[in-house]
């Protein structure tokens, strides 16, 4: 437990992806982008699963090409590595879990809690655009295609 009284355990759950992309760890979610340990661990699962359908079906024509090429998997196909890791598999991560956390900012304020505790700026409808944007521009990573934004003045 911590000062707050919230639970500090991560979840050991790994969230099996559809073949060829890898799985990812609730964990790791949880932990990089700083989840509030009131969601439940099927949440969690939701939120990630969601995330890897919509950058799978976004990425499914790329993937057809790398998988007719050879490769047989996301992390061989050839790229920078970054800390050892593949390049388009942290941009994959980031797709995915910048999707999920913008998928879940919807569900938190349905939990309950006191009404000073309303953070505007960690739950407002900008933030989560911003994640999908987040989202969005690794998509465009993997596919090599550089992104832009343009906004109206």
């Amino acid at each position: 437990m911590s000062f707050s009284g919230n639970d500090t355990q991560t979840s050991p759950t790994v969230v099996s992806n559809a073949p060829w992309w890898p799985s990812l760890s609730v964990a790791d979610f949880q932990t990089r982008y700083r989840l509030p340990r009131e969601y439940a661990e099927s949440v969690l699962v939701d939120g990630l699963q969601i995330g890897m359908i919509w950058a799978n079906m976004a990425l499914a024509s790329w993937q057809a090409k790398q998988d007719a090429a050879g490769h047989e998997s996301l992390s061989v196909v050839p790229c920078v590595e970054i800390g050892g890791e593949p390049s388009l598999v942290i941009s994959y991560r980031r797709a995915v879990m910048s999707y999920a956390k913008a998928y879940l900012m919807q569900q938190f304020p349905t939990i309950n809690r006191r009404e000073a505790a309303n953070n505007e700026a960690r739950e407002s409808e900008a933030t989560e655009d911003k994640f999908r944007e987040y989202a969005s521009q690794a998509l465009a990573q993997v596919l090599g295609v550089p992104s832009i934004a343009v906004e109206l003045i």
